[in-house]
């Protein structure tokens, strides 16, 4: 047997499938069997076209919805991130306290995948912040980011000594840290480095 549960690629491929009527549950679940049982793994989609249960032209619209899926949650992946520094920068000024960030956050949590609001908005509708404050987390947000110019990986520069050179961790390009000489707000964040 080459698995016993089908891989997170091949659930989504499955789920995308039966949502736009391409196979049947019955035929879905045969061929999760099949490929189950198989000395050899296939990916589902091979299977199902092996099968002549799906067509090529549904297999590509069945991969091009699971390319917009996984290209939308990293893209929610990548804003939570952002989020999370946005929160600190906004409890380093003083702008809030930490309970009404945790209440902004949780309430973050609980959207739904297709409503996803950034937290700034969030706060602003809440009335923890105002408009002005957050357009200045994100101005001295925008100076504790580096970004890899090779795969956009982005670094937390609070975690970084100014001025050191590093490798990106996902493609290997070199990368150097700014020198602290940017705004008061900014070194006001960044004298925090140790404690995160």
């Amino acid at each position: 047997m080459s698995q016993e549960k089908p891989s997170r690629a091949d659930q989504l491929f499955g789920q995308i499938a039966l949502k736009i009527g391409a196979v049947t549950r019955q035929r879905l679940t045969e061929a999760l069997e099949l490929q189950r049982c198989a000395k050899e793994h296939k990916p589902l989609g091979a299977l199902l076209i092996e099968l002549k249960w799906i067509t090529d032209l549904e297999l590509n619209r069945i991969l091009a919805e699971q390319r917009k899926m996984l290209d939308a949650a990293a893209a929610r992946g990548k804003a939570i991130r952002e989020d999370n520094l946005f929160g600190k920068v906004a409890l380093r000024l003083g702008f809030c306290t930490e309970p009404r960030l945790a209440e902004c956050l949780a309430l973050q949590e609980q959207l739904p995948h297709d409503r996803f609001m950034r937290l700034g908005d969030i706060m602003v509708i809440k009335g923890v912040l105002s408009v002005e404050q957050v357009r200045k987390i994100l101005d001295t947000q925008q100076g504790l980011i580096l970004y890899c110019p090779t795969c956009d990986t982005q670094y937390n520069l609070v975690l970084f000594k100014p001025g050191v050179s590093l490798q990106c961790y996902r493609c290997g390009s070199p990368l150097r840290v700014p020198a602290r000489n940017t705004t008061d707000a900014l070194d006001q964040v960044l004298y925090f480095d140790g404690e995160e």
